[in-house]
């Protein structure tokens, strides 16, 4: 008896992760800002999801929240603006020219990382993993690039 409830618990557990898109920033020394984009439906607008992350916090929405995920299912796609702020502040676009706005699935998982595969071949410090709510990665091997953010109005 005592076995089965620990393996409910468990699976309760599980089931929660996999419930929700996750940011996460596992940067030492920066903070990222996240914005999601403007609701569809104006009344929950004010509720939509933008947090400062600092590192090694994160940030989750249940896949059913409709005020951070306005499809309420777990395979539809919300967008987001990923900053990581300091100066230069530097902006995370997927795909690849969308800075600052991501895709992400209501399950997904976004990492925030410093680039550190042969770091002087790249000059983009940081980049982002997304993985989708069936565990697949979107960003490849070498992760998605955060470029340094351009100046507004050029």
């Amino acid at each position: 008896m005592r076995g089965s409830a620990l393996l409910a618990a468990c699976l309760v557990l599980a089931a929660q992760g996999a419930g929700a898109y996750c940011i996460h920033n596992q940067l030492r020394i920066r903070d990222v800002l996240v914005e999601q984009e403007g609701h569809p439906d104006g009344l929950r607008d004010s509720r939509r999801l933008r947090v400062t992350l600092k590192p090694g916090e994160r940030r989750c929405c249940a896949f059913h929240n409709l005020d951070c995920n306005p499809g309420g299912r777990q395979n539809s796609t919300t967008g987001l603006a990923v900053t990581i702020l300091g100066e230069p502040p530097y902006e995370c676009g997927y795909p690849a020219g969308a800075e600052p706005r991501v895709t992400v699935t209501g399950g997904a998982t976004v990492r925030v990382l410093e680039h550190g595969r042969y770091p002087e071949a790249y000059s983009v410090p940081f980049i982002l993993r997304i993985r989708t709510h069936d565990r697949q990665d979107l960003t490849g091997p070498r992760g998605l690039a955060c470029p340094a953010a351009r100046p507004k109005g050029k």
